[in-house]
């Protein structure tokens, strides 16, 4: 009987601490994806097969373990899944219960749904939400009508910068989707809270220049920043460089103009445009000419001259100077230099020093690059600020240690439960035991000493006294019993 009572109990125990510990360990599954048309979910629960990752369909939605929610998403994308993943007005069920306005909304989730998907295929744009307000039924034609609006969130991928006409795109996509809806009333967001709105011409806004301006030098930086990153991640590795730039740009617009002389073609002097000949004449009359008197005999080599006609003589002469004009061909240049002019670039990359693969050696590797990448983009005349430096990351895997107080009060838990199970196998075993000594005790043999010692009560006494009286005098005790009865 006491072995069957023990077994029992420690048969409830361990029933109760597998209970216990079955309700505390079992996986919590949680959605990690939803929406999905059935051959996505066969492409999904297919994949998951293989990861060997536990999962469970139900509707268009896929569970999985919560210890094991960021891994399948991960894995998941890279393998491109799902593929399809559209949301088709086929999956809204079609009951006789439901009423107009039930059947509205589902028409509506399945639209916003299926715009964000769409959305998402964008270059850049890992998620988006879209939220569509639709106005409510006028009961009278005279009353305003309201209009349908529309607000879009957007997850940006790193460093992402949608141009204004992307995010005006996403907001005609909405816009021509949704009946009665315009593009004025279509809100987009990022991540980070900032408005990607883009203003209409049709309330006569333009994008300022400032705006222009700032978007100009995004793309500038975003543009480096992707280049660097795609260059470090090959030298040390993704997820060990982080990558910041600021770009020093000027939008002044210079305009200059060039007057420019130069001959015609084949010539050096230009071409003849006048001609001006000036010609001079002079006559002159003289004696005639003989040596001087007296000369022949003193001097006999002293040339004479013989004098011409009467003794006299006259001359002529005659001079020409000509003066030619030249017209040169000239050339008028106007230039117009670039609005962008960078004057250089503030790039500040951070290493991860926890990566033993980081030596010094590879760390002015890497000062190296960067400089060649940011003086091939800046150019020669451009003044660049780069600093390289190696800092400790936070280590990714430190949320796993989150883990470890939930285990601890799993195991606290079986064991506060274990040893209540314990204690009360024992308060079992301690009420049989007292029981069992009870029951020996008064199953024993009381001895004869025992018996007499113990105080006697006042009907045990008179017995006593009758038995005496009766040994002793019979007949009159005989008499009395008579007499007694008698009496009743």
């Amino acid at each position: 009987m006491r072995r069957r009572n023990l077994t029992i109990a420690a048969a409830a125990g361990a029933l109760c601490l597998a209970a216990v510990l079955w309700i505390l360990l079992r996986p919590n599954y949680v959605t990690i994806l939803s929406g999905l048309d059935n051959k996505s979910l066969g492409q999904v629960q297919a994949k998951l097969q293989d990861l060997k990752i536990p999962n469970r369909i139900e509707g268009s939605s896929v569970l999985v373990p919560a210890r094991d929610a960021d891994t399948a998403r991960v894995q998941l994308s890279m393998a491109g899944l799902p593929q399809s993943g559209y949301i088709g007005y086929a999956s809204i069920p079609n009951s006789f219960a439901m009423t107009q306005d039930q059947f509205n909304v589902q028409v509506l989730d399945v639209l916003q749904q299926s715009l964000a998907q769409t959305i998402e295929s964008i270059n850049g744009v890992t998620g988006a939400q879209v939220h569509i307000v639709m106005p409510d039924p006028q009961l009278f034609v005279s009353q305003p009508a309201d209009t349908a609006k529309a607000s879009v969130f957007l997850q940006l991928g790193p460093g992402v910068q949608l141009t204004p006409a992307q995010v005006a795109g996403i907001q005609q996509l909405v816009a021509h989707s949704v009946k009665g809806l315009s593009a004025d009333d279509v809100t987009v967001v990022d991540q980070n809270g900032v408005s990607l709105t883009s203003p209409s011409a049709a309330n006569g806004a333009a994008t300022t220049q400032a705006s222009t301006e700032i978007q100009l030098r995004r793309q500038l930086e975003q543009a480096l920043t992707q280049q660097l990153t795609a260059g470090l991640n090959q030298i040390v590795g993704p997820g060990n460089a982080v990558v910041m730039v600021h770009a020093n740009v000027t939008f002044d617009q210079v305009q200059s103009k060039a007057h420019t002389y130069q001959a015609a073609p084949g010539q050096t002097t230009g071409l003849p445009n006048r001609t001006e000949v000036t010609r001079k004449t002079s006559n002159s009359t003289s004696g005639g000419v003989g040596g001087p008197a007296g000369q022949a005999s003193s001097n006999p080599n002293l040339p004479t001259y013989a004098g011409a006609g009467a003794g006299g003589g006259s001359s002529s002469s005659s001079e020409t100077d000509t003066t030619t004009t030249y017209d040169n061909s000239y050339v008028d240049t106007v230039k117009n230099d670039d609005p962008v002019q960078i004057q250089g670039y503030q790039v500040a990359v951070m290493l991860n020093q926890n990566d033993p693969a980081i030596t010094p050696a590879v760390l002015n590797e890497i000062r190296s690059f960067v400089s060649n990448a940011v003086g091939a983009r800046s150019g020669n005349g451009a003044n660049n600020d780069i600093s390289v430096v190696s800092v400790p990351f936070h280590n990714p895997s430190a949320p796993v240690q989150g883990m470890w107080p939930s285990r601890w009060i799993v195991w606290t838990a079986g064991a506060a439960v274990a040893a209540a199970v314990i204690l009360l196998l024992w308060l079992l075993l301690r009420r049989r035991r007292t029981h069992d000594e009870v029951a020996v005790a008064l199953e024993a043999p009381v001895p004869v000493e025992a018996l007499e010692s113990l105080p006697k009560s006042e009907d045990e006494r008179i017995r006593e006294e009758l038995l005496r009286f009766a040994e002793r005098k019979p007949a009159e005790f005989a008499g009395l019993l008579r007499s007694w009865l008698a009496s009743d």
